[in-house]
């Protein structure tokens, strides 16, 4: 058996060495061990994995598969609401993945991901410039809204309302609007550490005069504010990093009610609930919007379902992938309960997840940007 330079996950040992001898606590909340029914890809099953590399006993032959469990896992953090240890799994797994990118055992997929990186950031530049931004109001130059990658390539026709409405809701008055934009979220889960620290680095720094970073996103509000932080390329001037939601939130009061006769549906999103702990901005915003609070999905707040759609899964185990927004969208049809419905969330991935199950989903710049059009 080769031993592999694995320092990253070495550091880990105490927290792979914790779930090796857990009863399996992690065993309901694991949406990709559910999808799969499998040990496996639980935590329990990927963290000993982990652990067997670190000891150099699994043999060389099933290298690449035991690699590959690490990334059997959409960092949701689900697990972690059940684990009585408050075990760091889905930080721990981030190090797995970047020690095995490093060694050259990470799987294909995922290697081909961090290889295209350049080609996304072109798409994404392409994109953002036949975007007319002109009109937009700068205020102050101390905020900057970023649409996220997902929004800008796909749905870039609602990008401009979209910064009409954060530029109103900034308390500078304007915003300067950053969309040829990624915050680099695909290299940090595809393993490749070094190229992600070395993308975060110049995000920091062509971002570093302003001091409020807001975006629709809750892949890019977890990355830019808990990521680059956990790994120290943060800039310095930034005092606020937060989700449209958060910031509307604190603005009720300028967000006209909307005439909405459907029955709306709250999702709370992995990254933003269980990564950054926003919960109640989503649902203040939509009771100022529709005069009601918004209808729960059957498990909510720390016990949310994953769509399925982050960690690099659908590109992974792209089967895994859409069995979780199946079961996503199963819990959607329960809650209408026949009703004509629509489900809002904070993260782009699961809207587009969902639509492709046809759910009737939106996000919530959106809907703001909807009450402040009819206020205008």
């Amino acid at each position: 058996m080769t031993r592999r330079a694995l320092p990253l996950l070495d550091a880990r040992t105490a927290e792979t060495r914790l779930c090796t001898y857990c009863p399996k606590l992690c065993r309901p909340a694991c949406p990709v061990g559910s999808a799969e029914a499998r040990e496996a890809v639980i935590p329990w099953g990927i963290m000993r994995a982990m652990h067997s590399l670190t000891r150099c006993e699994v043999p060389e032959a099933d290298v690449p598969a035991v690699a590959a469990t690490a990334w059997a896992c959409t960092r949701c953090g689900n697990c972690r609401s059940l684990c009585l240890l408050d075990n760091p799994v889905a930080e721990t797994l981030l190090d797995a993945r970047a020690d095995l990118h490093a060694s050259g055992d990470a799987p294909d997929e995922a290697r081909a991901v961090a290889e295209g990186f350049p080609q996304r950031l072109a798409r994404i530049e392409e994109a953002a410039e036949a975007l007319d931004f002109k009109h937009i109001p700068r205020g102050d130059g101390r905020t900057a809204w970023i649409p996220g990658c997902t929004s800008v390539l796909f749905e870039s026709d609602r990008a401009v309302e979209a910064a009409e409405a954060v530029a109103r809701l900034a308390p500078s008055g304007g915003c300067t609007v950053v969309a040829d934009f990624c915050c680099g979220a695909p290299l940090l889960d595809a393993g490749d550490r070094e190229g992600f620290l070395k993308h975060a680095r110049r995000v920091a720094q062509d971002l570093g005069s302003y001091t409020h970073l807001v975006t629709g996103d809750a892949g890019c509000a977890h990355t830019l504010k808990v990521m680059y932080a956990r790994l120290g390329v943060a800039a310095t001037k930034w005092e606020r990093v937060e989700h449209v939601a958060e910031l509307a939130a604190r603005n009720t009061h300028l967000l006209d009610a909307l005439d909405e006769p459907r029955e709306v549906i709250v999702h709370d999103a992995c990254r933003l609930g269980r990564g950054m702990g926003v919960y109640e901005p989503p649902r203040a915003v939509l009771r100022a919007l529709t005069g009601r609070a918004p209808t729960e999905l059957a498990e909510h707040h720390e016990r949310s379902v994953c769509s399925g759609a982050g960690g690099l899964l659908p590109v992974t185990r792209p089967d895994t992938a859409e069995a979780l927004r199946r079961t996503l969208a199963d819990e959607v049809r329960e809650a209408a309960a026949g009703r004509e419905a629509v489900v809002v969330t904070g993260c782009a991935s699961s809207r587009r997840a969902l639509r492709a199950e046809g759910i009737a989903a939106d996000d919530v710049t959106m809907w703001v940007a909807r009450a402040l059009r009819r206020e205008g």
